[in-house]
């Protein structure tokens, strides 16, 4: 009985992990994403034929 409640809370503290870590990694991918846009707004500002199709 005491092994299953370790079990159990061994498996809550790794899917608590893997939340924390899935958000963190959504933070980051969207941080990223802005920085890039906004980047990529600059540079067609300035002339930049980057994603402009030809």
């Amino acid at each position: 009985m005491q092994l299953e409640e370790q079990r159990r809370a061994i498996e809550y503290q790794k899917k608590k992990m893997e939340t924390l870590s899935a958000r963190q990694r959504l933070k980051l991918g969207k941080a990223a994403f802005l920085n890039i846009v906004k980047k990529g707004s600059n540079s067609l500002s300035k002339g930049s034929t980057a994603c402009k199709k030809p």
